[in-house]
């Protein structure tokens, strides 16, 4: 197989692959249901919010135990 085969054959392929995705792109809740409304005040919001907190918080533990309880601003930009 040439180069420039291979190449159009992937090609094609990412395109194929791009417009299934755009084709079936749905948010879905944990319910397994399909979401009209995602935007605004909605259980499925509430729910992206509460993990995105999470995940923040996780963030912060970690960062506390790499740097040794150091302030980030001190440990890594120098400011004190």
């Amino acid at each position: 197989m040439e180069k420039k085969d291979f190449q159009k054959n992937s090609l094609e392929a990412e395109i194929k692959i791009s417009k299934d995705v755009e084709n079936n792109s749905k948010w879905i809740d944990n319910s397994g249901e399909e979401v009209n409304q995602v935007f605004g005040f909605n259980s499925s919001a509430e729910l992206v919010n509460g993990r995105a907190a999470m995940v923040g918080f996780l963030m912060l533990i970690l960062t506390e135990l790499v740097l040794s309880g150091r302030p980030v601003t001190s440990s890594i930009f120098g400011i004190n």
